[in-house]
């Protein structure tokens, strides 16, 4: 078999989704309830995509030690593709709200706790494990000044993937997907000035000072540490936003949910991926915003995205994208060792992946269940209090006699 075969595929998508739907039962994690079940089924699948994607790469990089895309088009679009669909998921979820805010009021605080406990704790729990991870390969040893150490986890805190201590391709461990957090984090910080200056929502000036510093930050940190295809990877964006204008329009989503346009989703998604090397040339990157276009509108690709289970995992798929390169390193690593693992025949070495899925899914259910639902459950309540502890302290306006 092939390293870049597509065999292993299927199967390893049919073990994560058959471990999703037992570990849920333990854990009592149920289907969410939304307006958009098509976007709830399909993060899941994007998510263990990126996992397949890094599984190829790890499969060249035991052998050369060179960290790239794998010589196979489907496997290299695994990653920047479903990466890009989480990009315009994010705009199309984040620009409706400002379509259904124009001219009107909208809670920016409650927004923005939302995305920082939606975001940030399992984002520490993360990079816990990177630290740890670093401190055992260093032998826990200070190998750097104590400034320029200090300096290397700050950096790391705003989404930015220096080596930690002399370890070379720190960023590896990870699978070097933090870049994705910047941009989204960018684009947040765009909403408040874009409502206001564009839709006219209400917005206080405190908000705004403080949306465009951290936008400003975020352009330098992704100038600084992200600047190849910068342009290219962000128009995504584009897609959920023109996404967020056409899925009000009827008969769109008509012509969206109807079983002949599950044929186009796939065409489209095929000619993405097969004629165009890269997602970030024009023509496939239209062929998949079309394609998320139809999925935003209500398609489902003849069930398979509501599914109860394909929709469980889209719950879970920020912890199997956040910490899927984690798993794979402690296994090669450490499990295995880089020299035993480097003589594997493609067989054995997807073999090792399927078991990483299950693994990812038993790890990311319960990640989820105890790390990000919590925090989620909080934001709302902590955003009202925030709200009351700044409406206290804000002086009462005094009339002149």
């Amino acid at each position: 078999m092939s390293p870049v075969s597509l065999i292993p595929v299927l199967p390893i998508l049919l073990l994560a989704l058959i471990t999703m739907n037992l570990v849920c039962r333990m854990v009592h994690i149920h289907s969410p309830k939304g307006h958009y079940a098509s976007i709830d089924g399909l993060r899941g699948y994007l998510a263990l995509f990126v996992f397949l994607h890094h599984s190829a790469i790890w499969y060249f990089f035991l052998r050369f030690h060179q960290w790239g895309p794998p010589p196979s088009r489907v496997y290299s679009h695994f990653g920047p593709t479903s990466v890009a669909l989480f990009f315009m998921i994010t705009g199309f979820l984040f620009f409706s709200k400002l379509l259904n805010a124009r001219s009107g009021t909208m809670d920016w605080l409650k927004l923005y706790v939302s995305r920082v406990f939606r975001i940030l704790p399992l984002y520490l729990v993360a990079l816990l494990a990177l630290f740890l991870i670093v401190g055992v390969l260093s032998g826990f040893v200070l190998h750097e000044p104590l400034f320029e150490f200090f300096s290397q986890l700050f950096q790391w805190l705003f989404f930015m993937e220096p080596d930690i201590n002399g370890i070379n391709g720190t960023r590896l461990i990870v699978a070097g997907v933090i870049w994705s957090l910047a941009f989204e984090w960018l684009f947040y910080f765009s909403l408040a000035p874009f409502g206001y200056f564009l839709f006219k929502i209400k917005t206080s000036g405190s908000i705004l000072v403080f949306t465009i510093i951290f936008f400003a930050l975020f352009i330098m940190v992704i100038y600084q540490f992200y600047p190849y295809l910068a342009i290219q990877r962000m128009s995504p964006f584009l897609g959920g936003i023109a996404a967020a204008l056409l899925v009000r329009n009827q008969k769109l989503k008509q012509l969206a949910t109807a079983k002949l346009s599950s044929i186009l989703v796939l065409l489209l998604f095929v000619a993405g991926v097969f004629l165009f090397p890269s997602v970030y040339e024009l023509p496939s990157l239209m062929c998949v915003s079309l394609a998320f276009i139809l999925i935003a509108c209500g398609n489902n690709l003849f069930g398979v995205l509501t599914n109860s289970t394909s929709r469980l995992l889209g719950q879970v798929s920020y912890s199997i994208y956040l910490l899927h390169g984690i798993l794979l390193f402690l296994t090669f690593r450490f499990a295995i060792g880089f020299p035993t693992a480097a003589n594997f025949s493609p067989v054995l070495h997807w073999s090792v992946i399927a078991i990483c899925s299950a693994l990812l899914v038993v790890l990311c259910t319960f990640t989820y269940r105890f790390i990000e639902l919590p925090f989620i459950n909080a934001a709302p309540d902590v955003a009202s209090r925030l709200q009351a502890y700044l409406k206290d302290k804000t002086p009462e306006p005094t009339g002149v006699v």
